[in-house]
């Protein structure tokens, strides 16, 4: 069957499905979208029937590196939103980097003693640490398993700002506590992927060599300077131009452009176009419309990424079954470990709340996106990622937002609004379905009754 016919198929599938699933079961489970990763699986080329073959999904690859670079520049436009707290913003940098690199340390550690054998690696690490009579206690990975245990961390950093700004719309919070935990998930994401782009920069640098024989401080620079030149040159191209459909047009061949340069280059388009939102965003008079025009794309975007992202997805080693507990657990645990020594020390007042971690542990979809890249980019080890984000992004959706309701709650800020303005109420609505398509309709139903 023809490629474009078979994605318009299953987009189609996949929203039909989709609502039907979310009409009937939202009412004894709350939905955050997974749904369409289970329309991916059921599509898939490793389900019973073959809707979908291995080489059909091969000749996506272009498309899910441009929904990738779509989801990074958009990240990258709401990045200026967390500078207006720049001590919440510290806080949550301190946590999430420290999230990051105590979830890939337990990763790398499970990874080595459930899934040994990992090939294509660059080089691998033997170093005794101890001797004692005769037994030798010694530090061994591979490259592979280094870079493959760094994505993951990456991802179980993620905190998704959707389910932040809808839990908060929803119970009607305001204060300190809310507008911490809302900065906090946008810098989650920001510093998740940043830290994936220099991750893969440098696992660029020490693969295999190619005519650009650059060391790993040479590549790192040479993706920022990448996605800085991508981002001037959307405004030296759209010059004066105030035509919305120019500018988005204008913003589809700068995503476009940049995502084919990180092609090329081999980093992530994720990271590329997110220094490249940032860019334009400190940059031009047009970031703001920009951010607007996504919008009309941003629900299909999110969609067709869930669901390609369960048609990816195969059965992992059964051994491998058990790193979706240690990524779930490692993540709950950092956050709930990190996140209230980082805010005392960034920040003059201290919120008055226990379990503030508690509030960053919603997943969202900006983790499957970096799961589907790192699937791209070890194409190895895509059933082990695969497995581990997804059912971790899932198991966290089950509690996450009851736990941030509890945070609230504790915190006095729950119903604090308790009248919205009519065109509050619809901002909030645009605002939360900018970030995340799937909770708009809530969002959308929850403005309509305060306009009300």
């Amino acid at each position: 069957m023809n490629v474009t016919l078979l994605l318009v198929l299953v987009v189609f599938f996949a929203f039909a499905v989709g609502h039907l699933v979310t009409r009937f079961a939202s009412r004894f489970v709350r939905l955050t979208g997974v749904e369409f990763v289970l329309v991916g699986v059921l599509i898939g080329p490793h389900f019973a029937w073959e809707l979908m073959t291995v080489q059909a999904l091969a000749q996506l690859d272009p498309l899910i590196s441009l929904l990738l670079g779509l989801a990074g520049f958009v990240l990258g436009l709401r990045f200026r939103l967390a500078l207006h707290r720049v001590d919440a913003a510290a806080a949550s940098l301190t946590s999430t980097l420290l999230t990051i690199v105590g979830t890939s340390l337990l990763l790398l550690a499970a990874m080595v003693w459930l899934a040994p054998e990992q090939p294509g690696s660059a080089f691998v690490i033997d170093q005794p640490l101890l001797r004692f009579r005769g037994y030798v206690l010694e530090l061994h990975f591979t490259s592979a398993q280094l870079w493959i245990a760094v994505v993951l961390g990456c991802a179980a950093s993620v905190a998704s700002t959707a389910a932040i700004d809808g839990v908060c719309q929803h119970a009607r919070a305001a204060g300190p506590v809310s507008s911490l935990l809302r900065v906090g998930g946008i810098m989650a994401e920001v510093v998740a992927v940043f830290v994936l782009g220099l991750a893969m920069s440098t696992a660029r640098a020490t693969g295999t060599a190619t005519y650009l024989d650059l060391t790993i401080v040479e590549w790192g620079v040479a993706s920022i300077l990448a996605a800085v030149v991508s981002g001037l040159l959307f405004g030296l191209f759209i010059g004066r131009e105030r035509d919305p459909d120019r500018v988005f047009l204008a913003t589809v061949g700068l995503v476009t452009f940049a995502s084919g340069v990180g092609a090329a280059l081999g980093i992530s388009p994720l990271f590329i176009n997110l220094l490249a939102g940032v860019t334009v965003a400190a940059t031009s008079p047009h970031a703001e419309p920009v951010r607007l025009q996504l919008d009309r794309l941003h629900h299909p975007i999110f969609v067709v990424l869930m669901v390609l992202a369960g048609a990816q997805w195969s059965p992992p080693p059964a051994s491998a079954w058990a790193l979706p507990g240690v990524y779930l657990l490692g993540r709950i645990a950092l956050r709930h470990l990190t996140t209230p020594p980082s805010v005392s020390i960034f920040l003059e007042t201290v919120p008055r709340t226990r379990r503030l971690g508690a509030g960053l542990l919603s997943q969202g979809i900006l983790a499957v996106a970096i799961g589907l890249y790192a699937a791209q980019r070890f194409p190895e080890a895509r059933s082990i990622i695969l497995t581990t984000v997804l059912v971790g992004a899932l198991a966290s959706d089950l509690f996450s937002d009851r736990s941030l309701r509890k945070v609230l709650i504790d915190a006095g800020e729950a119903g604090r609004e308790t009248s919205l303005e009519p065109g509050v109420a619809t901002a909030a609505a645009e605002v939360e379905a900018s970030c995340d398509p799937v909770r708009s309709v809530r969002a959308t139903r929850i403005a309509g009754r305060s306009s009300e």
